[in-house]
């Protein structure tokens, strides 16, 4: 009977039978305790649950049966003077643990605590898979010497490992974290990475990442469809094939040089037999005289020189080197070409050193480099201007640069020049160059190129020092 200004009521004994049944057959654990957490009731699932039954248990500290690392918090969680919850490692009558779930409230006169327990160690067990693979995922995207990362549909950075702050040239992952994979990417791709990222799908493709240095990398990306905490992302993998690309470029040069060679020694010996016919009877006619006779010689010995750079790409040539005054070779050179400079209105500014400076050399070879140079440096000026050449000693190594104020070179076209069959002039065929490079690695020498549009572009020309001394002073 219920007292209505009572803020209690009390259950009739159906209810209490009801509950009784309940208790009974609860699958989860139902037990009462001390303040000191000795057992005073145990429900019946004790036995399907832990493998005692309820007299083994009854009258037992609950500590006995907790694993040692999870007693304090046991302790913690008795002592609390409100109803709480805690999970802990309960051992079972087997010897091994399961993990319990267990909430507490108080009786009335706070003398006794009910705990409701529930086995979550499925649960548990899969959370702490769930926390291995996080860990061993993260481990192998850290250490990896490929980029790797986290991106969204959109294209932002989540997540990049040390691999991925190397290739972009970071200095902390700060610097990357936020940004989007279109700030490295140049505009001409942007439309492609925004196909690749509206789909979730696998995908391989080339791509240039541009560093924050401004160097350029070319990298093979992967874009792999997952999701992160509940979120449709791409997990990102960037190879870098920079050198990998060169390579290949390289291989490819050699080929058609090799190709060119081949075919520079089957024209230059197909010319050279009908060459020296026809310069055997106009020797003839300049012996009755012939005024022509003397100008068809020198375009025939025009001739011949040119089957010999021919033959220079087809195999290497038995060199005559002279100790050689470099400055005087130079000084040659643009009176040589002086005449044709004039009539483009371009002067050649030569800035010697104060001292001689000598190189082992065939002359006419290093003079052939000079003046295809300094004549493309010619052509590139059509509203003439001034040709700057200086000289310098670096490292044993001579080194001449040639500056013009010509229409300057495209960046990417700057790295093909040389190439067989690739120039920057509307019908040029690039062996002017190839020959030049040629000549110079039969020396020990090199050329570089720099250059940007409108500004002109600097050839510099690399060539060792000549040892002999001796000879240098003869």
């Amino acid at each position: 009977m219920t007292n209505k200004n009572s803020q209690l009521s009390f259950p009739d004994v159906t209810e209490i039978r009801n509950i009784v049944f309940a208790m009974m057959h609860a699958t989860d654990l139902i037990s009462s305790h001390s303040p000191a957490g000795v057992f005073t009731y145990v429900s019946p699932s004790s036995l399907s649950l832990l493998g005692y039954t309820r007299s083994e248990l009854k009258g037992k500290q609950i500590h006995e049966f907790c694993h040692p690392l999870d007693i304090e918090q046991l302790k913690d969680f008795f002592s609390s003077p409100v109803p709480s919850r805690t999970s802990f490692r309960f051992k079972k009558k087997e010897g091994d643990y399961l993990w319990l779930e267990s909430s507490s409230s108080k009786t009335l006169n706070n003398e006794e605590i009910v705990l409701i327990s529930r086995d979550i160690t499925e649960r548990m067990v899969k959370g702490e898979k769930i926390l291995e693979h996080q860990k061993r995922d993260r481990l192998f995207l850290q250490h990896s010497k490929d980029t790797m990362g986290i991106v969204t549909r959109e294209g932002i950075w989540t997540y990049i490992n040390d691999g991925g702050k190397k290739l972009l040239g970071a200095t902390s992952f700060d610097e990357i974290i936020g940004t989007s994979l279109y700030d490295y990417a140049d505009k001409g791709s942007h439309s492609k990475l925004k196909r690749h990222l509206s789909t979730l799908e696998y995908v391989d493709f080339e791509m240039d990442f541009f560093r924050n240095d401004h160097e350029i990398k070319r990298t093979e990306v992967r874009l792999i469809p997952t999701v992160f905490k509940n979120r449709d992302v791409f997990l990102i993998m960037i190879q870098d094939i920079t050198e990998h690309k060169k390579a290949e470029e390289q291989l490819e040069v050699a080929e058609k040089l090799s190709v060119i060679g081949q075919m520079a020694a089957g024209i230059a010996h197909e010319i050279r037999n009908p060459l020296t016919a026809i310069k055997g009877f106009t020797q003839l006619r300049k012996e009755s005289n012939d005024d022509f006779a003397e100008i068809i010689l020198n375009e025939l010995s025009r001739i011949e020189s040119i089957v010999s750079d021919l033959l220079v790409l087809a195999k290497p040539q038995a060199s005559q080197l002279t100790n050689t005054n470099l400055v005087s070779l130079i000084k040659g050179t643009i009176t040589f070409i002086y005449p044709q400079a004039i009539l483009s209105n371009i002067a050649i500014e030569y800035e010697p050193p104060s001292e001689p400076v000598y190189i082992q050399c065939e002359q006419d070879k290093i003079k052939q480099v000079l003046l295809n140079l300094i004549q493309n440096a010619i052509e590139s000026m059509e509203k003439g201007g001034i040709i700057k050449i200086t000289q310098e000693l670096h490292n044993d190594q001579a080194v001449i640069n040639i500056i013009d104020q010509g229409t300057g070179i495209p960046e990417d076209r700057i790295s093909k020049l040389g190439e067989p069959f690739y120039s920057t002039k509307e019908k040029g065929t690039g062996l002017g160059l190839m020959i030049c490079q040629k000549i110079l690695k039969n020396h020990g020498g090199k050329m570089e190129f720099s250059s940007r549009l409108n500004g002109g572009t600097t050839v510099k020309v690399t060539l060792p020092l000549s040892n002999n001394r001796e000879e240098n002073e003869d």
